[in-house]
């Protein structure tokens, strides 16, 4: 059986939008009017009740502090609110302003040296074996002697008290040994003030120090000395061995 077309009826497909058209405007304009006015009557009904709201508070508040009894517990209550207000935006913007100052990583800013004197002065010592036997040759360089008033310390800033002052010295090692080897930097040097016959270990070091086999490592002692110290004498040398001695003039 073959299909059939269905013949199109004008007059029914005519009439269809007749039916179901909204093109009807006064129904349509008439419903919009509605939801309209129901929206801004609810509007309105709100807002009205947020504003009465607001004016029971406001004349709560002026009763309140119109109050004698009232006002002896209020007034109490707003000033600690006030100063605890302004503590914490004191501890808040203090802690930041330290920040920023310091390094905006949170890392202490590096240190100012008052004052440095170059000194240069290179001293080898012997590297040996587990029997003793000398197996090759450390140097041992002074680079520079600085003043301060606060240091780093194990990523920690150190301050000297008042007529005090940290004497350092930047030390560069260069070992040229196949092996890596540990060094104690402060057994190598003392100190002497005033001419005296005393002499001074460092307080300051990072020992033992590794250096790496047929490399160069940087590090530093330091002295805590007097403000008023003169005559700083610098004696550099193995423990049992011969010293040398530097002056030290700032």
């Amino acid at each position: 059986m073959e299909p059939q077309v269905i013949p199109e009826n004008t007059s029914t497909i005519a009439a269809i939008p007749n039916r179901t058209s909204f093109g009807n405007k006064p129904i349509f304009n008439k419903i919009k009017f509605i939801r309209l006015s129901s929206i801004l009557s609810m509007v309105s009904s709100v807002t009205q009740r947020i504003k009465n709201g607001a004016n029971a508070l406001t004349n709560n508040i002026q009763n309140s502090f119109r109050n004698p009894k009232n006002k002896n517990f209020l007034l109490p209550v707003i000033f600690a609110f006030i100063i605890v207000f302004i503590l914490g935006a004191f501890l808040f913007f203090g802690r930041s302003g330290k920040t920023i100052i310091g390094n905006t990583n949170g890392k202490p800013a590096p240190s100012v040296a008052k004052d440095t004197k170059v000194i240069n002065k290179e001293i080898e010592f012997p590297i040996r074996d587990n029997k003793g036997k000398e197996v090759s040759k450390l140097k041992y360089r002074i680079e520079s002697a600085q003043l301060y008033d606060s240091i780093i310390v194990k990523g920690q800033r150190a301050r000297t008290v008042q007529g005090r002052t940290f004497l350092i010295l930047n030390l560069k090692l260069m070992n040229q040994y196949t092996q890596s080897i540990e060094i104690k930097t402060s057994d190598y040097v003392r100190l002497s003030v005033n001419n005296k016959n005393e002499l001074l270990a460092p307080d300051i070091h990072n020992d033992p120090v590794a250096v790496q086999p047929i490399s160069t490592k940087y590090t530093r002692i330091g002295f805590a000395i007097n403000e008023a110290d003169k005559n700083l004498t610098l004696r550099i040398g193995e423990i049992t061995g011969e010293k040398q001695d530097i002056n030290v003039k700032f």
